[in-house]
């Protein structure tokens, strides 16, 4: 398969355990000089300025959308027409959709057809598991806009997703507004949810902090300040920060001149299930690997990746059992990829996908991987 690439070398940091994957279809690793120690080595990626056709460009767009049995059609009637110009990609692409649709006979029929015109071993057939991806339900996005016009609903919408479970991931990293009575209502349901024994996780911290220390500063005492600073210390005391918590808390009875509000032990809670049960598992490395296909419907999995990211120098993606990326997830993916050029790796990524990646310049910005 071929890869487009920018010609890079990176710095010894780099996940050098993981091989470049060349135009070839064959890994690159590198070599270790008889004189050098392992840390003065580096990768190179390689730019082989392949360009997707339009017919390809089109059954990726049609994949990502979800007209999938278009896609089939099209490349189907493609292959057909390109026979002798040995072009990999379309028939990789076609591989992957019968993959997809279960269609074993038809995969044994074009891997014939491949062996013909390549001279050698088509991909193999993966057998399909039987093991559905759940909906996660424990999952809450809030809005972007939180202000006293429009807070009664979120809340409504908030505590509808609360019933039922003992823990609640919160994700505020699209929120760009907020005012005082949307931060004084936020804080009196997250205390509410304290008392409830309703365990909150916080997706999106640096955004939502960035935002509220933004509107405050110790010393200067406006009342209609206040909510914001005791929401900003209420999402301390959500994730167990107890060392920010009460230096924020000091800073905020200096200010104001009043007592500071009291750390709770977060013991007497029930525990909190970790990421890995959310349809996307963090290993204890760099690497997330990804269940199920990242949709604009899933927001949850997007949530996960951006803050495994934020987490990690060098993250690793794994998109092994990614089937399916919209155009919307694909846009946020390069969002990241443009916050960390050249720092992001992608691994296991399926011909679908990749010609994607392709046409959003995702390729351009981050590395790809055979494993």
């Amino acid at each position: 398969m071929a890869f487009s690439f920018i010609r890079k070398k990176f710095t010894p940091d780099v996940p050098a355990h993981l091989p470049a994957m060349k135009g070839n279809g064959s890994t690159n690793t590198p070599a270790a000089e008889p004189d050098l120690s392992l840390t003065q080595l580096s990768i190179e990626v390689v730019d082989n300025k392949s360009q997707l056709t339009p017919i390809q460009e089109e059954a990726a767009m049609l994949h990502s959308s979800g007209q999938s049995d278009l896609a089939l059609q099209l490349l189907q009637t493609e292959i057909r027409k390109i026979s002798g110009l040995r072009q990999t990609e379309t028939w990789l692409m076609l591989f992957e959709l019968l993959q997809q649709h279960n269609d074993k006979f038809l995969f044994d029929e074009i891997a014939l057809q491949f062996v013909l015109e390549f001279e050698k071993t088509p991909p193999a057939w993966r057998e399909v598991s039987e093991q559905k991806n759940s909906e996660q339900s424990n999952y809450y996005l809030f809005s972007a806009v939180l202000n006293g016009h429009q807070i009664d609903q979120e809340i409504a919408s908030f505590e509808a997703a609360c019933k039922n479970h003992h823990h609640l991931r919160i994700d505020l990293a699209r929120v760009t507004q907020i005012d005082t009575i949307a931060a004084a209502e936020l804080l009196a349901l997250w205390q509410r949810c304290a008392k409830n024994k309703i365990r909150l996780q916080l997706l999106g911290r640096a955004e939502i902090e960035s935002l509220l220390r933004k509107r405050i500063k110790t010393g200067r005492a406006i009342p209609a300040e206040a909510p914001l600073w005791l929401l900003l210390i209420e999402l301390q005391q959500i994730q167990g920060l107890q060392n920010e918590f009460e230096n924020l808390a000091i800073d905020y009875a200096i200010t104001f001149e009043v007592s500071p509000p009291s750390w709770i032990p977060i013991d007497s809670l029930p525990d909190l299930p970790p990421l890995a049960n959310v349809n996307l598992s963090a290993s204890a490395s760099d690497r997330l690997f990804i269940q199920g296909d990242l949709l604009h419907t899933k927001p949850e999995q997007l949530a996960i990746i951006r803050d495994f990211v934020s987490l990690h120098n060098f993250p690793v993606l794994d998109f092994h059992a990614v089937h399916r990326l919209d155009f919307d997830s694909a846009g946020q993916l390069l969002g990241l990829c443009m916050e960390n050029p050249q720092q992001i790796t992608f691994c296991n990524v399926n011909a679908l996908i990749l010609a994607l990646f392709r046409i959003m310049g995702i390729t351009e910005l981050a590395v790809l991987s055979l494993a």
